[in-house]
């Protein structure tokens, strides 16, 4: 996988590398007895919108958004748009601009998405293409607006995408030992994603304060073969609304080292 210094939150989930310390949070660990999970609300809120900072050798690079801005129909089906922007800060630019939105458009009943549609500028390169997902028929059609090159895929039924699988994920129900499944389309390609709850703690990020939460561990596989590029812990809060708080992704790169991405604000 090709390793790019910031990415959206739920790419990085999975498939980032990056460098560096940080110390705008804190985890106090905790026994699986001393913190519930809570059933997560059964509904995403129009409306809801996360703020998060991206940081690489103590220095703040980056800042990303994840905001759930509408329900609306498409290709027949009723849907969550759910939008996720992120751009690099102007030191970081200097070596690696970026500025990206990605929009996911979420099944609200069967939780899969029904489209993915990406607009990127990253450093040179730029992209602007979606892909609509017949999951009755285990299709994919990706068109690019850049070239009018329309590709078809195979894909597993209920396959997700990177941004639709973290909204997956916070709706489904979970217990510590246990995994949940799903596969996931990303650049051509039909990777399979396994997450496991593997710790429960305290959370306390600088300027928003403690939240009881969980640790989940994702594992992404691409024809049977583990991808290694990084180790990856995302932390969830623990109530039913299950909101992203910390990823933290360490790279197996020699001399690259780790990226934490840090919630900074909830609207």
């Amino acid at each position: 996988m090709i390793s790019r210094p910031v990415l959206f939150i739920s790419i990085l989930a999975f498939f980032i590398s990056g460098c560096g310390v940080t110390s705008s949070y804190k985890i106090k660990e905790k026994k699986p007895e001393e913190i519930k999970i809570e059933t997560p609300k059964p509904k995403l809120r129009v409306g809801e919108k996360f703020t998060y900072k991206a940081e690489w050798m103590g220095m703040d690079v980056g800042f990303a958004t994840l905001l759930v801005e509408e329900i609306t129909e498409l290709n027949g089906r009723e849907v969550y748009h759910i939008v996720a922007k992120a751009e690099t800060t102007s030191f970081a630019a200097k070596l690696f601009p970026v500025e990206d939105e990605i929009s996911t458009y979420l099944d609200t009943k069967e939780l899969y998405p029904v489209r993915f549609d990406k607009k990127q500028k990253e450093g040179k390169k730029q992209t602007d293409e979606y892909v609509d997902f017949d999951q009755e028929n285990g299709k994919a059609v990706c068109v690019s607006r850049l070239t009018n090159e329309k590709k078809e895929f195979n894909v597993p039924k209920g396959v997700q995408d990177p941004v639709s699988c973290i909204y997956y994920f916070r709706l489904s129900s979970i217990k510590e030992g246990e995994s949940l499944f799903a596969n996931v389309h990303l650049d051509d390609k039909n990777w399979f994603l396994e997450t496991q709850i593997v710790n429960r703690g305290i959370v306390k990020i600088k300027d928003l304060g403690n939240y009881q939460a969980f640790m989940a561990q994702p594992m992404s596989w691409f024809q049977g073969e583990l991808n290694k590029n990084a180790k990856v812990s995302i932390w969830f809060s623990a109530d039913e609304e299950r909101i992203p708080l910390l990823i933290v992704v360490k790279s197996n790169i020699p001399l690259v080292g780790t990226v934490t991405i840090t919630l900074q604000k909830i609207e």
